[in-house]
């Protein structure tokens, strides 16, 4: 996870949001557009072409690379203009990546230059290939290193054509785009048919709206727009797209929501045209009741692999399943993909319209803009379970906090949710052929918690637990068990 600060320039020039398929062990800073910081004598900026990767040893010298080149002579300016990464002292390796420079928006003066990735950020380091052009965003650690994450807006240079003309605006002292970005047409993730790529839509004409403001413009050939001199306020984004087809994002459901920019923004703000086609359903149990809880995934016709993940979608308490902004097309619907033992869903792998397997199962056709919305997927019969009641006692009445309760599998199946009945009753399913430990603990309240009064001075604890109890779920005489708090004597109710 970064733990250093990321420049509000940089943070400008972000994606709305971070793809979970490429950040999923790694956070990344999110603020507000902000007035334009623009570039600073002390960034690192430039378009660059990667001509050599090497991994370091972990204790490789950070003096060996201070330098932005071996072979340039020419040392980066090594003053900070961001906070230091936590602990970032070279304790574990990193790749160094050594750019030619083609095109330099800020920074040294320099053809060659070298940009780190990994160390202590690792979960959010920026894997460049070599050969290939970026437009690179660099930090600067305390050891004078430059690096680039995938937080701080460095991208392939061909994700980048929006964003050049407006860097090249700032590096001349021009005037900059206060929104810019890329109209694509798009398919939700997962769902592309293959070898089709996202389209940039040309001529299309947007327009920006506050209470008091309108401005208008169009995107280009390559499918970018720009919005100059926008007043700060709360803005919707329109454009006269083609039939059936509805401006969002590729994470968000439904169209796009509003947004606030301040008075001097240089906001890059890409958005996708997605198809608006519907399919809507439920998982339904044996008894043709909705579960409560179901996980299921939409691939399209012939690109079904068990290995890999399809568009995902949840069923809770509403009883349905919603995919949105589908294209025309075949598709498979498959329940429990992965084939989990589940207590909280206690079903094997299903495809629609309810078979166990792959060659019996039947695809769904959805026209242009289509809206099916009773694709019902049937189960068969589930994994045998069993409830088990869990009561909590405090030997000396319970203090302060929040208490959790908790199931724990033994082996690799699904944990069982939480049911909470009452304050001191909870409820879970259990597999019948699974082992479990039950637990309790309870975080306490240090403002309420206070020693009883006469008692013996005792300090009192952070959390409390109370002590374990292990189930094997195939022994239908135990329906409930009892986890106990022994709680110091001198804390009060």
């Amino acid at each position: 996870m970064i733990r250093r600060a990321i420049p509000a320039f940089w943070c400008l020039f972000l994606s709305i949001l971070i793809a979970p398929v490429v950040a999923t062990a790694c956070t990344c800073s999110q603020e507000p557009p902000g007035a334009c910081r623009g570039l600073q004598k002390d960034d690192v900026v430039f378009l660059g072409t990667v001509t050599d990767i090497e991994t370091m040893p972990a204790d490789a010298a950070p003096s060996d690379a201070t330098t932005p080149s071996a072979n340039s002579g020419t040392s980066a300016d090594s003053s900070n203009n961001t906070a230091p990464a936590s602990g970032s002292s070279a304790s574990t390796a990193v790749t160094r990546y050594h750019f030619h420079i083609d095109e330099r928006f800020a920074g040294p003066d320099t053809a060659e230059i070298d940009v780190f990735s990994g160390g202590d950020d690792g979960d959010c380091g920026y894997r460049f290939k070599k050969g290939q052009q970026y437009i690179v965003f660099t930090q600067q650690e305390n050891n004078g290193r430059l690096f680039a994450t995938i937080c701080n807006g460095t991208r392939p240079a061909s994700d980048g054509r929006a964003l050049l003309p407006q860097l090249r605006a700032m590096r001349n002292g021009e005037r900059v785009a206060s929104v810019f970005g890329v109209l694509h047409r798009a398919d939700p993730p997962f769902l592309a048919p293959l070898d089709d790529p996202d389209d940039p839509l040309p001529n299309i004409a947007l327009k920006l709206r506050s209470r008091y403001d309108r401005f208008s413009t169009s995107t280009g050939p390559g499918g970018i727009y720009t919005f100059y001199d926008v007043h700060a306020g709360e803005y919707n984004f329109t454009a006269s797209l083609p039939a059936r087809m509805e401006l969002t994002q590729k994470t968000l459901t439904g169209g796009l929501p509003p947004f606030k920019i301040p008075d001097g923004a240089c906001y890059e703000y890409n958005v996708d045209a997605l198809p608006t086609g519907h399919i809507r359903g439920s998982v339904l149990g044996p008894d043709g009741k909705p579960l409560k809880l179901a996980s299921v995934e939409l691939y399209r016709a012939g690109q079904y692999d068990d290995s890999r993940p399809g568009l995902w979608g949840f069923q809770g308490s509403k009883g349905t399943f919603d995919f949105d902004h589908v294209g025309p097309g075949e598709y498979l619907l498959v329940y429990n993909r992965m084939n989990r033992m589940d207590p909280n869903s206690p079903y094997p792998r299903s495809f629609y319209p309810g078979v166990p397997d792959l060659s019996d199962s039947k695809s769904i056709a959805l026209k242009d803009g289509q809206q099916l919305l009773k694709v019902n997927l049937k189960l068969r019969k589930g994994y045998p379970v069993r409830r088990l009641r869990v009561h909590v006692k405090w030997e000396h009445g319970r203090p302060p906090g929040n208490l959790t309760v908790m199931a724990k599998a033994d082996d690799a199946t699904a944990n069982p949710a939480t049911q909470k009945i009452a304050d001191d009753l909870f409820e879970f399913t259990l597999l019948d052929s699974g082992h479990y430990t039950i637990s309790a603990w309870e975080d306490l309240d240090p403002e309420h918690t206070a020693p009883r009064r006469n008692a013996p001075a005792c300090t009192v604890p952070a959390r409390i637990d109370a002590g374990p109890v292990s189930v094997d779920a195939s022994d239908p005489s135990i329906s409930e068990v009892m986890l106990v708090f022994s709680t110091p004597d001198c804390m009060t109710r």
